[in-house]
């Protein structure tokens, strides 16, 4: 095809192409935060379980020392070491939570992915069969008009072929008298 203008398959096929280009894209990209996002829930994560320890240990502390002398002082330390306590258990979950809604993220993520990749593919077999039935048809078309151009052949030579044989039969005719005649000037 040496048109200017591309035909719509290639069209359709080049814009695939584009939209399968920046699909990968924005998938890596989304992996990639998504990734990103998991490691620093994880980070906190960790953050909260040290601390959540050294609260633990310094509660028990504070707890052992309050039995030896209960007084009014130690019992505030305990109460402010209960709620640090409390306060990390909070964080621990929080950062849990946080790492739960990264993993759901990155599973939608892949799930879009391979929507995108179905479509795509359902669109280059509907390309394909788009090609073959206009190749089909053109096949078809040439074959109408080859042997369109035969039988007007054939009609053309039968309609041909009586006149060549009328004009034959006169130029026979007219010959034989004149042949007759100068082999008869030949014998005298």
């Amino acid at each position: 095809m040496t048109n200017k203008k591309m035909d719509p398959v290639a069209l359709i096929r080049k814009e695939m192409e584009s939209l399968e280009s920046k699909v990968e894209i924005l998938r890596d990209r989304l992996i990639a935060d998504a990734h990103k996002a998991i490691d620093k829930a994880k980070a906190q994560a960790e953050r909260a379980k040290d601390k959540l320890k050294t609260e633990q240990t310094k509660l028990s502390d504070l707890q052992k020392k309050a039995k030896a002398k209960m007084d009014s002082r130690i019992q505030k330390q305990v109460d402010r070491a209960h709620s640090a306590v409390d306060s990390a258990k909070e964080l621990e979950l929080d950062a849990k939570a946080v790492m739960i809604m990264a993993k759901n993220q990155l599973t939608e993520l892949k799930a879009d992915y391979q929507h995108a990749k179905a479509m795509a593919k359902a669109a280059q077999e509907a390309a394909k069969k788009f090609d073959s039935k206009s190749k089909v048809t053109a096949k078809k078309a040439a074959v109408k008009k080859t042997t369109a151009k035969k039988v007007a052949a054939k009609t053309t030579a039968i309609k041909k072929a009586p006149a060549k044989k009328a004009a034959a039969k006169k130029a026979v005719a007219k010959k034989t008298p004149a042949k007759k005649a100068v082999a008869k000037k030949a014998v005298e």
